[in-house]
């Protein structure tokens, strides 16, 4: 019935050590082999997706920055939505707690204002790193979205904020507790799918997708079946309590789901 397939990638297609298990490789080439689609949706840069692409040897689109990009199964750009310059500016303004770390992935880098380095342990197949600099004197243009990681009591709070004053711009959302995310509000997941499914001659009916985020919400919503992680957020399975929850990521889940009822 499905003819597509969509897969965030952190706690959904990845091991939690942040890699494609070997028994997921083999399964999406089985797929491919069917003559059928796999689509990577995540709110990873898309410089850093690639390296993963690469690992798994297979020609699929990515959808990355939560959707603000969208590059083909060769590599080349075909879809981008930026944070407009003027709003970004008042972002990287706001005055924030030790606590939170702010990153901007802008084109092909990614900056932020303090070094993290666990954040870098979640790309264990790229080189792709970021730059330390003052985000209030960076160039606005080409922002894909903003990230801020930190303890989620303190990222609730900078949610509110950002969104009582641009609801109406701005899509924040959560893909892990310890992550809120910032996009233009035209930017999800299943505004970047329907762009691929236009131009692949698909649609949203014969869509199956994977996710475990806030981040995935629209997207699970989107297609004609989504699927919900075992180890998805508790915001995640509080919104969609009544999707099917499968295999968690340590389980190689997502392979094991379409293994058994898409091949």
């Amino acid at each position: 019935m499905y003819k597509v397939i969509v897969s965030d990638l952190d706690g959904t297609l990845l091991t939690p050590a942040h890699i494609v298990s070997e028994q997921t490789k083999v399964t999406i080439h089985k797929l491919l082999k069917q003559g059928k689609k796999f689509i990577i949706a995540t709110g990873r840069h898309n410089v850093d997706v690639e390296a993963i692409r690469k690992t798994i040897d297979a020609e699929v689109y990515l959808i990355t920055s939560n959707g603000a990009r969208v590059h083909n199964n060769k590599g080349d750009l075909i879809y981008s939505k930026n944070v407009p310059v003027e709003i970004a500016q008042t972002i990287t303004e706001i005055v924030l707690p030790e606590t939170i770390q702010t990153n901007i992935y802008r084109d092909n880098e990614w900056f932020v204002d303090k070094p993290n380095p666990e954040i870098l342990s979640f790309s264990q197949d790229s080189t792709f790193s970021y730059q330390v600099t003052d985000l209030t004197k960076l160039e606005k243009s080409g922002i894909a979205k903003f990230f801020f990681c930190g303890p989620h009591e303190d990222l609730v709070i900078l949610a509110a904020q950002i969104n009582a004053q641009y609801s109406a711009q701005l899509n924040v959302s959560f893909s892990l507790p310890e992550c809120l995310e910032v996009m233009d509000i035209n930017v999800n997941k299943a505004l970047a799918l329907a762009e691929v499914l236009k131009v692949k001659g698909f649609t949203m009916a014969e869509t199956v997708a994977f996710g475990d985020g806030m981040n995935d919400i629209e997207m699970l919503q989107a297609v004609d079946k989504g699927l919900v992680m075992g180890n998805a957020s508790d915001m995640l399975k509080a919104a969609l309590p009544h999707f099917e929850m499968i295999g968690s990521s340590a389980e190689n889940g997502v392979a094991h789901y379409i293994e058994k009822n898409i091949l």
